[in-house]
């Protein structure tokens, strides 16, 4: 395997192949993100950097005939020495992401890499399959199997016009939704301004409509419960949208002004119903102005909006349990307890309740670093990559890097305009990944004290030794101060056993 800086509690899918809504990030706490283009460039085509390996994917509808021109391509890969594992596909390692379409026998070969890192090998592929008159698969599949077979659903659409609810002026453009059920399936606006859906499997769910508008807040409609029955198409006339809660915020006073590369993740949490989660999600983001100040001017109401905000010297505090008991009251309390004392992020929690909501948002100071990194000798080692991944706990929906954010907005605007929807949250991850200088001196800054933090190199011609309490190639350090230092030491990728024991 390659140095780079990635293992098995990588299980971030969605940045590979996301939803309609980019929602449910899972922890990408050691995964390498793969270099993306923002559009527009032209860009060179990554080859693999490991040995890969070929497995066949079979594609048949439900009654068992094959499906030419289906898409399948990879949103996960699972070790056969940890199941439980699920690792991104990494561009710089395994080569460009492959979308295929299989031919007239149903049939696609797909390449995978042979081992995920020294440690694992690969055991299984999540392969998603898109095809147009079928419900969006997505499932794991032994590499062994020959073929790996896909069996396609019949599903339903939902078919809707909206309007203005106090000018009742029908709304034909930017019409956008989500709902709280299969995530996979895709909005489009027709000319005549009706809003059709990709096909969804037959479940009971709820919809709910936004309509964008360039200077003019979001307009959001209430709840809209679904329930399909045997119906393949559904209708929604005249859908009435209006504008949802305005959140106005501000960091707490232990922040020193002017404020400095400040920002707001807003993402909904629903509350808990007959213990059952409903994930009708949406995201946004908002800049912290130089006196702490920021402003949602419309975000979906009735709803447990989770803010996390970010900005230069300080980091977010952590929720009071109780807070977070009062906006989940189905929740295990002993479950949340873990995750606020975990070694996360966590988000702070207000509730969106009429038209107009202000919050006071704790903060803590951030620790900072300064890594080393030298060669045998010690001597410094110039032009290297190192980062880590500190990471960032939304109540309902996983985790990822902290000041990852995928605003719905951005994700509807650059699927729109045939954009890389990667490339944004791309763009949030390069804080923690630096390159060393002259004197072989990366600097961080904005790190959470009391956390656990993995340093690593993001190479292909170096690798560090073993960290004993990971088992993997990292440093594995935790700052109680603000100040702090730390030295690595590269060795030429091989050169250290391959069954060395773990570093003191």
């Amino acid at each position: 395997m390659i140095g780079l800086f990635s293992k098995n509690s990588a299980r971030l899918v969605l940045p590979l192949v996301l939803s309609v809504w980019a929602v449910g990030f899972g922890s990408v706490s050691k995964m390498a993100l793969a270099q993306e283009n923002s559009g527009g460039e032209p860009t060179v085509a990554k080859k693999p950097q490991v040995e890969m390996l070929e497995c066949k994917v079979k594609v048949v509808d439900p009654d068992g005939y094959p499906v030419e021109g289906a898409s399948v391509f990879c949103t996960g890969l699972r070790s056969k020495e940890n199941r439980s594992s699920h690792w991104g596909w990494v561009d710089d390692e395994f080569g460009d992401l492959p979308r295929r379409k299989t031919d007239a026998e149903g049939i696609v070969v797909m390449p995978y890499p042979k081992m995920l890192s020294e440690e694992e090998s690969t055991g299984e592929m999540t392969w998603s399959v898109e095809y147009p008159d079928f419900v969006n698969y997505r499932r794991d599949h032994s590499v062994d199997d020959d073929p790996a077979e896909v069996v396609l659903e019949r599903g339903f659409r939902i078919a809707l016009t909206a309007k203005d609810a106090v000018t009742g002026m029908p709304l034909k453009k930017n019409l956008f939704a989500v709902t709280s059920f299969e995530q996979g399936a895709e909005w489009k606006q027709q000319k005549n301004g009706t809003l059709v859906s990709g096909v969804f499997k037959k479940q009971d769910g709820i919809v709910r409509v936004a309509c964008f508008q360039d200077g003019r807040p979001t307009l959001f409609s209430d709840e809209i419960k679904v329930s399909p029955g045997d119906k393949s198409r559904l209708l929604m006339k005249d859908v009435e949208l209006s504008v949802g809660c305005r959140i106005e915020g501000k960091l707490d006073d232990s922040v020193s002004r002017p404020v400095s590369n400040g920002y707001v993740i807003a993402v909904i949490a629903k509350k808990p119903d007959s213990k059952k989660w409903n994930r009708l999600s949406w995201r946004d983001e908002a800049a912290i102005g130089a006196d702490g100040t920021f402003v949602f001017e419309s975000l979906p109401k009735a709803e447990v909006i989770q803010l996390i905000p970010i900005c230069d010297g300080f980091v977010p505090a952590k929720p009071k349990l109780e807070d977070v008991l009062a906006a989940f009251p189905g929740r295990d309390p002993d479950n949340v307890k873990g995750k606020i004392n975990s070694f996360f992020v966590t988000p702070q929690l207000v509730e969106s309740q009429g038209k107009k909501v202000t919050a006071s948002l704790a903060m803590n100071k951030a620790s900072s670093v300064t890594v080393t990194v030298v060669d045998e000798d010690g001597k410094p080692m110039e032009d290297l990559k190192v980062g880590t991944n500190p990471n960032q706990y939304w109540f309902n929906s996983g985790s990822n890097i902290l000041g990852s954010s995928y605003p719905t907005r951005k994700f509807w605007e650059w699927k729109r305009d045939g954009k890389d929807v990667r490339a944004y949250y791309k763009s949030k991850r390069s804080s923690y990944v630096k390159q060393t200088d002259e004197n072989g001196v990366a600097y961080f800054q904005n790190l959470p004290k009391g956390q656990t933090h993995d340093f690593g190199l993001y190479e292909k011609e170096w690798e560090i030794p073993i960290d004993p309490k990971s088992g993997y190639r990292e440093k594995r350090v935790m700052f109680f101060v603000e100040e702090n230092k730390i030295t690595i030491t590269a060795y030429p990728k091989g050169s250290l056993p391959r069954d060395e024991k773990p570093a003191e």
